[in-house]
Formats: C-alpha cells, structure tokens, sequence
C-alpha cells in the first residue's frame, strides 16, 4: 500500500520560497515495474515530476492538460494490462533560491494511503474537476474512496476512445539577429546561420516565417518544443562546433495564447529587444520547467517580491560548461530596470533614477578602500548584499540608497562598490580632479589652494538645488560665464546644470566648450569623457565607443577609458568579443575582477562574462588553496616556535591570522593577496625565526658569562657551608645553561623551551648576584684581614726581636760599641723604654701592615682568583680527558667484539 506522506517527506522542507503556483497533483502508484508509457504521457502533456521512489511517484501539472493525459492513459488501459493507481487533486508547487521543489498539500491529503488493483483506477478530487464539465470526451462519475483516501466525493473518469486528446500547448520562437543588416560582417555571418536554421527546420518539418530581422517559428507540442531546443541549442553551441556559420542571436519563446503566426508577433510579445541578451533563449519559468530533463534554468537577476511562474529565464543545455562553469552572482532587479521617465543617471550608470536623483551627488569623494573592503567580502555575502539591497530599494525606492549607504553591512560595501564603478563622472569627485588635473594625489601631499574662480561655489550650489530651482541656478551661471568666458570650469558645472535637467544636447555643447578652453590635456580628455558617457546614457553606443577609443589612444594609462568602451560593446550584445580584453584588463588591474562582478551595465552579457570570470577564479582559487595550507603551516610553525606573549608572535601573528581569514575568502582579490603575500609572509618569518635564535643564543652566552664570573667570584670563599642557598641556586641555573647549550635551538621545541626558561634564569642570576655582593664583601674582608695579619705579624715580630736584642746590648755594652749616648738615652731605667719601644713598634707594624695591604690587595686576590681559575680549568681538561678516554676505550672494545663476532662467519 502506497502512502503518500513517505513520498513527501523526501521533498525539502522549510525552503526560502522564491515562486509558487497552483495547479493539479498527480500522485501515480504502480505495482512492480511502471510501463515506460505512464512516464511518457504524463511528460509529453506537460508534467513535472516532483518526487519519486520505489512504486509511486508524484507529479504536477501546470495546466489543465493533465485531465487529456489521464484519458489518453484511460484509453490505453482499456487495451493494455495496467496495473495502476492514480489521484488527482489540487497543491501548490513552490520553488527555492537555489531550485529546490517543494509541495503544498492539504493535510488531509498528505496523510492518505492508496491500494492498486489490477487494472488502471484514476480518482478526482472535487476541487480539480470544479468547472471541468465541459471537456470534450470526458466525464466524471461520482465514486465512495477505498480505505486509507481522503474522505472527500471522489470521482472517476470516463473517457470516448474516438477523441484524439491532442495537447493544447503551443508555442512561437523568434529569433532576432544583432547589429546593422547594412553590415557586411552582419550579411555574411547572419547569412550562413540562417541556411542552418532552415535545414534544422525542414528537418524536423518545422513552420516559419521571415519578417525584416526577425525569424519567427511556430511549435505545436511540448515534444516538437523539446526537440528544438535541444537541436537549436547544441547546433550552435560554439565550444564544440565550427562557430563559422554563427551569428548572435536574441530568442525568445512565448505561449502561442491568441497571438497570431504573422509579421507583428515580435511588437505583440512586449518585449525590449536591444536589452536581451543573446545566444540564451528567453522563456518563461513554466515553459523551462516543462523542457525537462537535460536543460539548465538560469535566473536573470533578483528581485526582492515573489516571482511568478510567467517571469522570463534563460535555459541552456546542461552539457553546456556554462551550465557548472559559471560564478553565481544574481543582479538585483531595481538596479537594472529603467526610471520612469526612461532616463539613466549619467553620474552613476544606474537606470532606475535620473541624474538629479542620484545619492553620489552628496557623498563624500571615491576613495580605493571601497575596493579593499569589497576584495574582502565572500561571494556569497556579495549576493546577500544584493538581495539587501533590491529589499530596501523596493520597500523604499530612491530613499533606499540613503537608508543602504547609512549602514556599515555588506549591502552597504556592495552599493559604495556599485556608485564607484563610474566614480570619474560623479560630482563629488570633480572639485579633487580640478585641484589635482585628473592624477592621484602623492602621499602625505597637501591639498592645494583653491583660486578665486566663482565655479567651485556655483559647483557646491549645483548639487544642493532641487530640480525645481535648476532654472534659477542655470541663470547665475550663464552670468559668471559671462563675466569668465575663458573659466573652462563653469561650462563644466553649466553642463552639469543641463544633465540635471536631462537636457543632453546642450550638456554635449558645454562640455565641448570646456574641452577647448581647457589648457590641461588630461582635464581636456576628461571632458571629452563626458560625452562619451552622455552618448552612451542615450543609447548612441557606436558613437559612445568611437569616442572612448579616441580618448584611449591620447591616455593610454586611463583603464577607465578602455572599460567603458568594452561596456558599451556588451551594451550592444557583442559580449564575446571582448572576453579577452576584459581578462586582460583585469590581469593589469584585479579590482577590475570585482567591478565586472557587480556592474549592472553588464547585463547583457552577464552569463558569458561570469563564464569568462570563472576561468579567472578558478586559477586564483587553485593557487590559493595550495598557498592557504602553506598559510596554515605557518601559523602552526609560529605557534610552535613563540608563546602567545612572545613579541614576534604579537607581531607577526596578526598578519598570519589576517591572512589565514584571507584565505578562507572566496572572492578573487583575497585569492590573489594570499597568493602574493604568503611567500613574503614566510620569508619575514623565517627570518623572524633566525633572528631570534641568534638572540636567543646569544643571550644564553651572556648569561654563561654572567654565571661564569659569579662562579669566579665565589670560588675563593672561607666558608663553604654557608654556600648552601648560593649553590642551590647556581646549580639550578647552570642546569638551565647546560641544558640550551646541549639541544638544538634550530629545532622549535627545543627554542621554545629555552626560551620559556630564560625568564626563571634571568631572575636565578639576579638572585645570585644579590648574594655574590655579601659573598664578596665576607671574602674580600677575609682575605684583606689575612693578609693585613699576616703582614703585621712578620713586621711586630721582627720589631719585636730587635726592640728585646738591641736594649739589653746598648745598655750593657753601649760604651763599648761607643754608643755611650744610647745609653745615656736609656737611663737607669731601660725596661721602661723597652716597653714605651714595643708600643711604637706594635703602631708602626700595624700602620705599615695596613698600608701594604691596601697596596697588594687587588693584585693578592687576582692571583688568588686566576689560582682558582686555573685549578677549575685543569679539573675540567683532566675531566674531558678521562671521558675521552673512556669513549676512546669503549670505541675500540666495540670495534674488537665486532670482529670476533664477524670471525666464525669468515671461518664457515
């Protein structure tokens, strides 16, 4: 038993609906294996298929030619076995932004379950057959459901097997060359095409007729429309066919409705020739639907309400590589449809206001961070951007833009990309291009004086007044150009005046005007500018592209010039001429990528242009993902090699992680900066890298040294059990030295490592060296008491040995030695004297013993230190020795068990 809620649940659900139609359900279920001809007929009148599984399906009709293919199955089944079950009731198809198709039933039907017998059963619901009793050859009959239906008065149907059931869709196909039928390019190539039209015709016995340029083409059924399409579109699909006998070429194909099959049909269709696009038929959603499998449906752009099933789509062969090799990018319908008056704005290119409504006529002037910013916003957010602003545009109309521009989103960068395109034609930016002659000011460059002339206040004044007091304003500067005929500057803003009133002519005038007044050749070339936009605004894009190639060959440099000109050929439907010269356009400058992208000028040619740009990202995209994990390797070697608060980290980091956003952008800018900017980010890097580990070392030496003289300082001390705080401490820091002298600080686990000990090292040896000044004052006290004892001792004994010998000798034998008059000094009381001597001795020794310390103190404990010094060497050379030896001794132990054991090999 079939059940119809199983089949629904694999539809999706909870789409964002772009369009929705009634029209009736068919819910076909089958046993084993469905005849290829239920599939057939329900296609051929036109059916969709919906959804489908194991058993039953589920189709939609866009018309009422579903009840003539349930007749023409009725009639089958009368002759043919068919074991079949088939309802019919009303639902609402709805379609998503990005194609997906959803149902929407009544509850009621969703949950229903239906049996098939052995012969064909077709139930009708009430509402699909209201109105439908004056079918030719059908009838209905009123019918109970079987169990698991929906309770509703169900009917059957009864068909007379002499009606033929023919479909009643039909269609008409015209087709429309471009360019002049003068042209000799035109008459040859349109000429060859059509000798291959018409073979395709007769060959599948196809009506038409040929009115001046256009071919119009009459289709009888969905399955002759199919045929065509399909035949017409790979025909003269240029990338695998001789391109020879093919000329651009508009098609539309309309519903036959009451039109009539004659000359007029292409003034009846209503539709604006020189805007469509050529090369992709036109038609609306329900015919592309109707095509079936193996076409593509590509929208035309957005628009912010609901779209109906009738709006207008272009449909190409899914075999074709537009149909995967194409940026998406829908353009919003407010930015492309005309004003009201039929006027564009010739300030900023945009159709859907004049040139006295324009919102750049207030802003500030152009600056090349608007590309930056656009260079940083993802495809997809630039199609969000759009659809943003096609939903305040048609909330608010022209106030959109104010509303739009106020904000810092994404729809906000994308309008300030969209005004800057023709940014050299707006007000804002002509007092600059006066003060600067057309040139890009240098950095750091002040703004130069403004002269006395009266064009820069009429200028400020122009763009203040309302349309309505244009008349007032143009009067004032009539009398200043009267007053300054040679001022080239007030033809421009009388000029400007004309534009605001849509009065091009005398616009043209003026600006000839100041072009030969003006003395500068770049002012005097961006005059000549002006007409070219004023020409192309009017539609005169021969002569627009004439102009624009004139002012090329005089400014060569001027990009602008050149685009514009490549503009006006897509203008005209001549798109794929000029793909190279837009790619090369964009190779010289690649925010030219970004401004093609969002350009509404470009609608013409817009999917063969995205084509064209997908070649381009895609080679930047491949570049850049091989370049956005090399990005990745070098934040993780930078995270592996520096601590989040290590300087090079803060420095360098937020490039890297910059540049890693960068990279994880799809737009073709970004792709483009993380192709250019990942070597040098590398190379900054790697130098940051051995740079440090050359500080790194270097700081590790300086503190060996620092260690080393502590080391040299405390090793002469007199009280080594006192050390045992100071030696804790410095065994801790040479411990830290001897560890980053013994690894590799090339390797980043090892750097990391040592550098993440410097800090506790650097505080270990300020710690020691506090220690080392009471360490040095105990030692040098010390050492200054020794000797200054030792000293005095040998001076106090010696004094004291001649002070006991020579007082006794003088006293007894003084007169003999004839030094009676010591002994007359001594008196008869020398013991006294002697006593009165030792104490001037003991001064004297000590007053000396003093002074020659102070004299050998230094000297003393160098030799002392570079005693100790040369010990430490001579222990550690007596060290390296022994561990020498001992490798030397394991060396050959090894060596000799070798060849005792290569021996019995060598012996057997």
């Amino acid at each position: 038993m079939a059940q119809l809620s199983q089949l629904l649940s694999r539809l999706p659900s909870n789409i964002d609906v772009r369009m929705s139609t009634m029209g009736h359900v068919v819910w076909v279920s089958w046993h084993d294996k469905l005849a290829p001809a239920v599939g057939q007929t329900l296609l051929n009148y036109g059916g969709m298929l919906v959804g489908e599984e194991e058993e039953q399906s589920i189709w939609f009709f866009f018309t009422d030619d579903v009840f003539l293919a349930l007749a023409r199955l009725m009639v089958w089944g009368n002759f043919n076995e068919l074991p079949v079950a088939i309802e019919l009731f009303p639902g609402r198809l709805q379609f998503g932004r990005k194609r997906e198709v959803n149902l929407l039933l009544d509850g009621a039907l969703q949950a229903q379950q239906l049996v098939v017998t052995d012969t064909l059963e077709i139930w009708i619901h009430p509402k699909s057959r209201e109105g439908k009793k004056g079918l030719p050859g059908i009838t209905f009959e009123s019918r109970s459901g079987r169990q698991g239906m929906a309770s509703v008065e169900w009917a059957s149907m009864s068909v007379d097997v002499r009606m033929p059931y023919s479909s009643t869709q039909s269609w008409f196909a015209l087709l429309h060359p471009l360019g002049n039928p003068l042209d000799k390019g035109f008459q040859t190539g349109w000429t060859a095409m059509f000798k291959r039209l018409e073979a395709l015709l007769q060959k599948h016995k196809i009506k038409s007729i040929v009115d001046n340029t256009f071919m119009m083409i009459a289709i009888d059924n969905l399955m002759m429309l199919r045929t065509f399409m399909r035949d017409f579109l790979h025909s003269f699909d240029k990338e695998k066919n001789d391109s020879s006998g093919y000329w651009p070429c508009v098609s539309v194909v309309a519903d036959r409705n009451n039109l009539n099959f004659n000359a007029d049909l292409p003034k009846k269709i209503g539709l604006q020739w020189d805007n469509l696009m050529p090369d992709f038929p036109y038609m609306s959603y329900r015919n592309a639907y109707l095509l079936g499998e193996g076409f593509t449906v590509r929208d035309l752009r957005f628009t912010g309400e609901q779209m109906a099933m009738d709006s207008w789509c272009n449909v190409m062969l899914d075999e074709n590589s537009l149909s995967g090799r194409s940026l998406t990018l829908l353009m919003p319908s407010r930015l492309t449809m005309p004003s009201a008056s039929g006027n564009g704005c010739v300030y900023c290119g945009i159709h859907s206001h004049e040139a006295s409504e324009c919102p750049t006529r207030l802003g500030p002037a152009s600056s090349p961070d608007v590309w930056d910013a656009l260079g940083k916003l993802d495809i997809e957010a630039i199609n969000e951007g759009f659809r943003s602003i096609e939903l305040a545009l048609t909330e608010k109309s022209s106030n959109g833009y104010s509303a739009i521009m106020a904000d810092d989103d994404d729809a906000a960068v994308v309008m300030r990309a969209v005004f800057e395109i023709n940014a050299a034609c707006q007000l804002r930016n002509v007092p600059r291009h006066w003060l600067y002659r057309m040139r890009e000011p240098e950095p750091g460059e002040g703004v130069p004086a403004r002269d006395d002339s009266p064009a820069w206040d009429l200028l400020d004044k122009l763009i203040t007044t309302s349309p309505a007091d244009m008349g007032a304003m143009e009067k004032k500067i009539s009398q200043a150009i009267a007053r300054h005929q040679r001022d080239p500057r007030l033809h421009m803003v009388q000029a400007f005046a004309h534009i605001e009133r849509n009065d091009y002519p005398r616009a043209e005038a003026a600006f000839r005007n100041a072009a030969v007044l003006t003395p500068s050749p770049a002012l005097q070339a961006w005059n000549e500018f002006f007409l070219a936009r004023i020409a192309e605004e009017q539609g005169h894009l021969t002569q627009a592209i004439e102009q624009y190639s004139q002012i090329w060959r005089v400014m060569p440099h001027w990009r602008e010039v050149k685009y514009r000109e490549l503009v006006c050929q897509v203008k005209m439907g001549f798109c794929e001429p000029v793909l190279d010269q837009l790619t090369k356009l964009i190779r010289e400058d690649p925010t030219y990528f970004n401004r093609v992208l969002v350009d509404p000028a470009l609608e013409r040619g817009r999917l063969l242009i995205l084509s064209a740009l997908y070649d381009l990202w895609t080679e930047a995209k491949n570049c850049a993902d091989a370049d956005r994990a090399r990005v990745t390797e070098i934040s993780a070697r930078l995270d592996a090699w520096f601590a989040p608060e290590h300087p090079v980290q803060l420095q360098l980091g937020t490039k890297v992680r910059d540049l890693e956003a960068q990279a994880h952008i799809n737009n073709y800018l970004a792709f483009l900066n993380v192709v250019a900017e990942r070597p040098n980010l590398e190379k900054e890097m790697e130098d940051c890298i051995a740079r440090e580990v050359e500080d790194l070392r270097n700081r590790y030496k300086y503190y060996l040294d620092i260690l080393q003289e502590i080391r040299d300082e405390a090793s002469w001390f007199p009280f080594p059990a006192a050390l045992r705080e100071f030696s804790h401490e410095f065994n801790e820091s040479a411990g830290i030295i001897n560890r980053a002298f013994s690894c590799n600080f090339k390797e980043a686990e090892s750097f990391k490592r040592a550098q993440g000990e410097t800090p506790h090292l650097a505080e270990l040896l300020r710690s020691l060296r506090k220690r080392l000044q009471f360490l040095r004052m105990v030692r040098d006290g010390t050492l200054f008491g020794l000797t200054l004892l030792k000293t005095f001792m040998w001076l106090e004994a010696v004094g004291l040995l001649l002070c006991f010998v020579a007082v006794p000798v003088i006293y007894f034998w003084g007169e003999t030695m004839h030094l009676g008059w010591l002994r007359n000094i001594l008196g008869s009381e020398p013991w006294s004297i002697q006593k009165i001597l030792i104490l001037i001795v003991t001064t004297v020794s000590l007053g000396t013993a003093a002074l020659r310390t102070t004299l050998v103190f230094d000297r003393k404990r160098e030799k002392l230190l570079e005693e100790a010094r040369q010990q430490r060497e001579q222990a550690q050379q007596t060290r390296l020795e022994r561990v020498r030896t001992q490798r030397r001794l394991e060396a050959e132990r090894a060596k000799r068990n070798q060849r005792a054991e290569s021996e019995p090999g060598n012996r057997r």
